[in-house]
């Protein structure tokens, strides 16, 4: 037997630059300051947090290596940068959870507007109901 292949499971680069087209409007809308500015911040987190998570494992390294140092080495060091590799962690942590935070108002309202919106299939769905006006729904 051959393989089904389904046309809505496709993904690639036009299907992602086609669903970017259709959620734009939810997310950068005109005349809504406050949505912009949020999505503007959103992304200021996470370019913070994809910074930090970077540099944690630079701190790490720095720490591990002063440990190693030898025996003159002070210990205000090594200690200095694993505190500084924990305040890293933790601020990775955070401008993730703030940008979720953030965007959340962003997101809900988006996918609240999308379903809102009516669809192509809904309008065949009711250009095909029967002349009488009886949808199936009881009542």
């Amino acid at each position: 037997m051959r393989p089904r292949t389904s046309t809505t499971a496709r993904s690639g680069p036009r299907n992602d630059i086609r669903t970017l087209r259709t959620l734009m409007p939810y997310l950068w809308p005109t005349g809504e300051t406050e949505i912009r500015l949020r999505v503007v911040a959103a992304m200021v987190l996470l370019a913070l947090a994809k910074v930090t998570n970077v540099t944690v494992p630079v701190f790490y390294k720095y720490a591990v290596d002063a440990l190693g140092a030898g025996a003159g080495a002070v210990v205000a060091v090594p200690v200095g940068l694993l505190i500084g590799y924990g305040i890293v962690r933790i601020l990775a942590q955070a401008f993730g959870e703030l940008r979720d935070a953030v965007f959340a108002r962003v997101a809900q309202r988006a996918i609240r507007l999308a379903g809102l919106r009516p669809s192509a299939s809904s309008a065949t769905r009711c250009s095909r109901a029967s002349p009488s006006g009886r949808s199936g729904w009881p009542g």
